[in-house]
């Protein structure tokens, strides 16, 4: 039988636990008491809002290295030691000495993957305490360690990170998995949480930042060698041995311009190159000052990248190196802002890896992984990549005139009144101004600036004649309204090429002989497509002969358009005529317009109209005007003859003349189709 003091003993244990229990179920919980209870399976382990808590501290520790990570002045700057621990088993107490190896800034994406990984860590599995060898699992002090505060110093995560696991994890949300859809599984990483109240249980979490801690922590460190506001950027400075380069412009809405050596327009596409590979330029390793042994001073081949943003009164400058051997395929480079680190960035792109053959009945291996570095040699930094490479800029809407000088035959104005109104052309030596070909007009001046010259040959010519511009073969001058104008020349070398230069500079510009050829010098090439001008009330019929088939003729009534007498040499078929058809064939004949205008002696047009294959009278009123009416004075016949061209490209069109037009022309092949088409119904 128990005592009566050993029964109020076991009252008075039993009064205070319930003590204690009521108070801290007071405080909400009884996590003080007992420990949290597990995360459960599918949750988070950590939950922060990283806008309103924002990280300010990243402590990392692990394989013998510690970082400090603090966000500073709108960057995170990471400062990395080693530590040396004296061993306690000889005697005394256990020392730590800190080796202070490098301080640089640290690549925000590896701050933002920390915080991320932090976050979205899912729970997988719950381990509880003392059924996983932590030491295997590397979860043992050492490995690696995961601290997070706040600018308030107050604690948002604190974990041993360990090992990945041999656990799958398979998002719920996807479409189930068939056999070897891997790219659905997720790796998943060992997590002791260290917070104050945290159970004792180990966690398989999601997702692995193991790559980031590699070789010392170094990958923490940027390997940008810039750190760059796209939006804020002023300028961008270049040298390359006494070369200098610079871009600028005025607020961040106005449009980069080469301001030095000379002012020149640039090319869009290539300034934004030249921003967007300074902005993703990566070393493929960062080293410590210390690390390295740097060219002298003295030595030659140093290039030079100066960028500076507004507001801010300084330069950061990337100083690289020259390369060690013609062989090398890194170079070191240093900048400014970073006096004790150096980048060895790549010289040039890694050749293309050829694609790995697939083997039958095994599935096609994966790709290599794809290297993203940019190299120096990508980068465009030269004035002839980085200035405009248009030949000219011309506003067609405000043209007033264009006046065409060639250095043979006569000089061609073409102009208009007003906005809106027709183009004229004419021979400046007198003579009515006719109605130019709005097509001529348009491929001409779409050359013109659609064209990219082929290279810039000088900036600073004194002697024309290599290029044939002292005594140009062509100059155009452009006039638009409000007086405007300026002039440009054309010039072939000694040895056919062609160059241009704008008038009163002495920059000259290569450029390909299709620009030329889509200048047009000669009146007759301004005449409009139109090589004929009928009214389908006055055609009264069609005769058609083609190569091959029997003859063709039709007459025909406007009134009733109607189709009247039909017949294939003397055998009448008006019963078996497709009415649509003929239609369809006058409407062509009407409607025929030329795609070029040739020389009269063009020998290709002259052998294929020489035994023409298609021929065409077409018989219509004569129709004469006077006093603003018409009157129909006669019958009269147009005649139309087509052959084709010969050769791969000239299958693509036909020649033609109408009636004794001096000026053949041309026509596509499939326009000549639908003038060929079989009129009956038996096709």
């Amino acid at each position: 039988m128990r005592s009566v003091t050993f029964t109020l003993l076991l009252l008075v244990l039993a009064a205070a636990v319930t003590l204690v229990a009521a108070l801290r179920f007071k405080d909400g919980n009884l996590e003080k008491l007992f420990g949290a209870p597990p995360v459960q399976i599918g949750k988070h382990l950590y939950k922060f809002d990283p806008l309103k808590a924002k990280p300010h501290r990243i402590q990392l520790g692990g394989n013998g290295f510690l970082v400090d990570c603090v966000f500073e002045n709108g960057e995170w700057i990471a400062e990395c030691s080693r530590v040396n621990r004296g061993d306690a088993a000889k005697g005394g107490d256990e020392k730590v000495v800190k080796e202070k190896l490098w301080k640089d800034r640290m690549d925000k994406r590896a701050a933002e993957l920390i915080v991320q990984f932090t976050l979205g860590t899912q729970v997988v599995d719950v381990i509880p305490k003392g059924k996983l060898d932590t030491a295997k699992a590397g979860l043992k002090e050492g490995i690696i360690g995961v601290r997070i505060e706040d600018d308030a110093g107050n604690l948002l995560a604190n974990y041993f990170l360990g090992h990945t696991t041999k656990w799958v994890y398979i998002d719920p949300q996807q479409a189930k998995p068939k056999p070897g859809d891997r790219w659905q599984e997720d790796k998943t990483v060992f997590i002791q949480p260290l917070d104050p109240g945290r159970s004792d249980d180990t966690y398989v979490g999601t997702g692995d930042i193991h790559s980031l801690f590699r070789d010392g922590f170094r990958h923490l460190r940027d390997h940008h060698p810039f750190y760059i506001d796209p939006l804020a950027l002023e300028s961008v400075r270049i040298q390359n041995g006494e070369d200098e380069l610079v871009l600028a412009h005025a607020t961040p809405k106005a449009p980069w311009r080469i301001t030095k050596p000379l002012d020149r327009k640039t090319n869009a596409t290539a300034v934004t190159k030249l921003l967007s590979d300074l902005f993703n330029l990566r070393a493929v390793q960062v080293k410590d000052r210390s690390e390295v042994t740097l060219p002298e001073e003295s030595a030659n081949g140093r290039e030079r990248f100066s960028l500076k943003h507004f507001s801010v009164p300084t330069e950061t400058t990337l100083t690289i190196m020259p390369p060690a051997s013609p062989e090398a395929e890194t170079v070191y480079a240093t900048v400014s802002d970073r006096p004790d680190t150096v980048f060895e960035l790549r010289l040039k792109p890694l050749p293309s890896l050829p694609a790995t053959p697939k083997t039958a009945g095994l599935p096609t291996p994966p790709p290599p992984p794809k290297d993203d570095l940019v190299s120096l040699a990508e980068i465009p930094d030269t004035i002839n990549e980085l200035r405009d490479p248009m030949l000219t800029m011309i506003n067609v809407e405000s043209l007033q005139g264009i006046l065409i000088k060639p250095s043979t035959g006569p000089e061609i104005l073409l102009s208009r009144e007003k906005l809106g109104a027709d183009w004229l052309y004419g021979d400046t030596r007198g003579g009515p101004q006719q109605k130019a070909n709005a097509v001529t007009l348009i491929r001409m001046v779409t050359a013109l600036t659609s064209s990219k010259v082929e290279g810039f040959e000088t900036d600073s010519a004194t002697n024309l004649a290599p290029y044939g511009l002292d005594r140009p073969a062509i100059s155009l001058t452009f006039v638009s309204f409000g007086s405007d104008r300026f002039e440009l020349l054309f010039g072939q070398g000694p040895d056919g090429s062609w160059y241009a230069m704008r008038a009163g500079t002495t920059s000259v510009m290569s450029i390909s002989d299709e620009v030329v050829r889509d200048i047009y010098t000669r009146l007759w090439q301004w005449r409009p497509p139109y090589p004929w001008s009928m009214s389908e009330a006055d055609v009264k019929g069609i005769e058609r002969t083609m190569a091959g088939k029997p003859d063709l003729l039709l007459e025909y009534t406007y009134v009733t358009q109607t189709w009247n007498t039909v017949r294939e040499d003397l055998k009448d078929r008006s019963t078996e005529l497709v009415t649509a058809r003929a239609d369809n064939l006058l409407k062509a004949l009407l409607e025929l317009q030329v795609e070029e205008w040739l020389a009269p002696d063009d020998p290709k047009a002259l052998e294929a109209l020489a035994d023409p294959t298609l021929r065409f009278g077409i018989t219509a009123n004569k129709v004469e005007y006077a006093n603003g009416t018409a009157e129909v004075t006669g019958v009269l016949q147009h005649v139309l003859t087509l052959g084709p061209g010969s050769g791969p490209i000239g299958s693509e069109f036909y020649y033609g003349r109408v009636d004794k037009d001096p000026y053949p022309f041309r026509i596509s092949a499939k326009y000549a189709e639908r003038l060929q088409v079989d009129l009956f119904s038996d096709n």
